[in-house]
């Protein structure tokens, strides 16, 4: 149930499945790691930010054959996808498909096939700004929402009471079924283990910093910031800010109860980023989240064995453990 779940999530964005569990894809996915390693070792050696002589570095060759790896493998999910929607459209056209049973309700679309649909129409949005927009959606996709339910469940293991109380909010959801599926009305109905994925966010924010471009000239703490200058927030930083968050360091999910939201500036936490850039896929993952996390714990009771002092962080573009997360899971006894 655990792993059907997360594929229908996979595959509605895309319509299609990288099955990287299966042990299928390995390529595309070690290509995606190594772009963002590569990304990092450049980003922190100043004289690599010349193209010229980060193309002949070991790394940027590697970043180069990484990135054209990852673009064959987009291009041929959106041929083999736009062959079959194709396909499919003739063999409508000729009736071969019977008509839909009326009070049915269509299935819903990926985003994928509207990008499709949208570029059959109208030839100006090409097959090319589809590649884009695709390895945006798997490369931001896949790799946030897994690190995302790693410190989810550690926090949890971390907390006994706190993760008896998300329990006891899925027990009174879904009365003791650990069999049935997540319904939307379900999602709505998970307050307190939305707070619980928003502290998450707040103590291990995914991406730890962003980068911004001065559009214009700015004073910050009496220093001048040209217009041009590159910032880089840490999303981090600004999370364990005391003034806003009492305790910083403390696993506290109640924070985010709407009373205790109240009056606090909407920049004080920005685990998506914010304004004209946030991150498009915010929803569609807090969804991915709480669904594969309710049927864990409908399960399963988590431990965490290792103490958060003991728990090293990686340079990354998400926030990546240096050792691994030591879990223990146990089948609840309802």
């Amino acid at each position: 149930m655990f792993f059907n779940s997360f594929r229908r999530f996979e595959e509605s964005a895309m319509g299609v499945s990288v099955n990287a569990q299966d042990g299928q894809n390995i390529e595309y996915m070690k290509a995606v790691h190594e772009i963002t390693d590569s990304f990092m070792y450049r980003i922190i050696r100043p004289w690599l930010y010349s193209d010229f002589i980060f193309k002949w570095t070991a790394y940027g060759k590697r970043f180069t054959a990484n990135i054209r790896r990852v673009q064959e493998f987009t291009r041929r999910v959106i041929k083999n996808k736009k062959l079959n929607m194709e396909v499919r459209s003739k063999c409508k056209d000729e009736g071969l498909f019977p008509n839909e049973v009326p009070g049915h309700s269509k299935k819903r679309k990926a985003f994928l096939e509207l990008l499709l649909e949208h570029h059959l129409k109208d030839s100006s949005f090409t097959e090319e700004d589809i590649r884009e927009e695709v390895a945006t959606f798997m490369f931001g996709g896949h790799d946030t929402t897994a690190m995302s339910l790693s410190w989810a469940l550690y926090c949890l293991g971390q907390n006994p009471e706190i993760q008896q109380r998300a329990q006891e909010e899925l027990d009174e959801i879904f009365e003791d079924d650990n069999s049935r599926d997540v319904t939307h009305e379900d999602i709505t109905r998970m307050i307190y283990l939305e707070c619980v994925i928003k502290e998450t966010f707040r103590l291990y924010p995914i991406v730890p910093f962003i980068g911004r471009e001065c559009s214009e000239p700015f004073t910050v703490l009496g220093h001048e910031v040209p217009s041009g200058s590159l910032c880089v927030i840490l999303i981090t930083e600004i999370h364990h800010d005391p003034d806003y968050f009492p305790e910083p360091e403390k696993f506290i999910p109640e924070r985010f109860f709407p009373e205790n939201s109240e009056g606090r500036h909407p920049y004080a936490y920005i685990p998506f980023s914010v304004g004209q850039r946030n991150c498009i896929g915010q929803k569609f993952g807090m969804m991915e989240v709480k669904v594969v996390l309710a049927n864990i714990l409908r399960q399963f009771h988590v431990t965490s064995l290792d103490p958060k002092d003991k728990v090293l962080f990686t340079p990354s573009v998400t926030l990546k453990n240096v050792k691994p997360l030591r879990l223990r899971l146990e089948l609840r006894n309802h």
